[in-house]
């Protein structure tokens, strides 16, 4: 047996999953500072404010995160059809993923902008709390479709071998996110300071930026024409459902813990609202790992290379989780410089963000490893249906009810209903090692 057969590369892969990986973990930090940035600078505005806008970006995370399962299927299906040279295929896919987006967004949009207060009354008993995130929702209300947008620029034009400028697009769009946040919250000119609102739009046009360069960059590199698939839609369908039903549910059950740490009160949900774009920013520094050893494995799949495909597993699922075991060690030494940069915020707040931050950082290697299980493995030769149903049971019939529990009925400190959902992540290790090891994800999908 070759030495790739007994699961051991020929070479180190770590190259060209480091090609991959970097743009594409920096892409993920940058998209997420788009976040942080805005509640970063409205942190001196006050706890109300953190929290509306935490809970309206927690409305969008659900969906950001479906439309990442979705833009996965697309990512495998396009990088099996680039690996065999099929250009024609990859056109319909670009095309077809673009309506599957719009059919996902635009209601959401259109909600957004004409029920927005009602809505926000669902998520906080706070009538402080729900007058400014009305305000907030309904004037970002076009983000979700923009952001969808992007989102299948980027994946087709990573996955056929260009990480480099979505990512320079998410830079450029960051720093103008960055500059009109600040004329409209401190800028010199008193007539641009319009607080909430500006924030708002400046969030909506660093987005349309963004999809104004993808747009260029992927006519030039992939010189897409018009092709209208119906296999393609259905492919879509067939590889995305899952992976969207599975983002949905994971992502929504996220977004309910966050409702119980609304009606736990304003400062555990300002707390939460400060660190939750910080811990994606931590996941996201390993997320590049994922995204590169699912295109990866995907090439060698579609080629039948399936002794390469497993060696390449057993590579990324042991280093990469003791490497991000290293990082979370540098970032709980950092925990209390990070908070200090947060202004505007009482010293209960300041309390509640360092128990939660150490809770964070004890969790990243477990949420590195799980997170490459899913997206780098398993997802890869279509295994979807399994991680649907082990998200289901875990998130929604465990974990849930017992962090609502532990927060509404018991009353417990807020860093001890975090460590619940951790506790979720923790038990899910070995149940996504026993998978991968049943090698049911080896397949070729391009054949049918």
């Amino acid at each position: 047996m070759s030495a790739i057969g007994q699961g051991l590369p020929a070479k180190s892969p770590l190259k060209a999953i480091l090609r991959i990986a970097i743009p594409v973990s920096l892409q993920a930090l940058i998209s997420s500072s788009l976040s942080f940035v805005d509640i970063y600078m409205v942190s001196s505005l006050g706890v109300n404010n953190i929290a509306a806008v935490g809970l309206i970006s927690k409305v969008y995370f659900v969906f950001i995160v479906a439309l990442f399962g979705l833009t996965s299927g697309i990512s495998i299906l396009v990088a099996q059809y680039w690996g065999s040279g099929r250009k024609l295929a990859v056109n319909g896919l670009l095309f077809a993923g673009l309506m599957w987006v719009a059919l996902v967004t635009v209601p959401l949009a259109l909600l957004g902008f004409f029920a927005s207060h009602p809505l926000a009354a669902l998520l906080s008993p706070d009538a402080a709390v729900v007058q400014i995130a009305d305000l907030y929702w309904r004037w970002t209300s076009p983000f979700i479709l923009l952001t969808g947008i992007s989102m299948v620029l980027a994946t087709v034009q990573r996955a056929t071998g260009d990480s480099i400028w979505p990512m320079v697009a998410s830079v450029i769009a960051l720093l103008s996110n960055t500059g009109m946040n600040y004329l409209v919250l401190f800028g010199p000119i008193e007539s641009l300071r319009i607080g909430m609102p500006g924030v708002a739009v400046a969030t909506n046009l660093s987005r349309l930026l963004e999809v104004s360069l993808l747009l260029i960059v992927l006519i030039r590199h992939l010189r897409p024409t018009w092709v209208w698939q119906r296999q393609a839609i259905a492919q879509i369908w067939h590889q995305g459902k899952v992976l969207t039903i599975q983002e949905a549910l994971w992502s929504a059950g996220i977004f309910a813990f966050f409702i119980v740490y609304s009606y736990m009160g304003p400062n555990e949900l300002a707390a939460m609202s400060l660190l939750s774009p910080i811990e994606n920013m931590l996941v996201d520094v390993f997320i590049g790992f994922g995204v590169a050893t699912g295109i990866l494995l995907g090439q060698h799949l579609g080629r039948n290379e399936f002794d390469e495909a497993w060696a390449l597993n057993q590579y990324v699922l042991t280093r990469f989780p003791l490497a991000a075991l290293v990082f979370a060690f540098v970032m709980m030494l950092l925990s209390q410089f990070f908070i200090a940069q947060f202004s505007g915020i009482s010293e209960s707040v300041e309390d509640l963000l360092l128990g939660v931050w150490l809770i964070y950082c004890l969790a990243l290697p477990i949420k590195t490893h799980n997170l490459i299980a899913v997206i780098g493995v398993l997802r890869s030769g279509g295994d979807n249906p399994y991680v649907l149903r082990l998200e289901l049971i875990s998130i929604w019939l465990l974990a849930l009810p017992l962090v609502a529990l532990a927060g509404l009925y018991f009353g417990l400190p807020l860093w001890l209903v975090v460590m619940v959902t951790v506790a979720e992540e923790a038990a899910k290790v070995a149940l996504f090692r026993s998978r991968i090891n049943k090698r049911i994800w080896l397949k070729n999908l391009t054949i049918n």
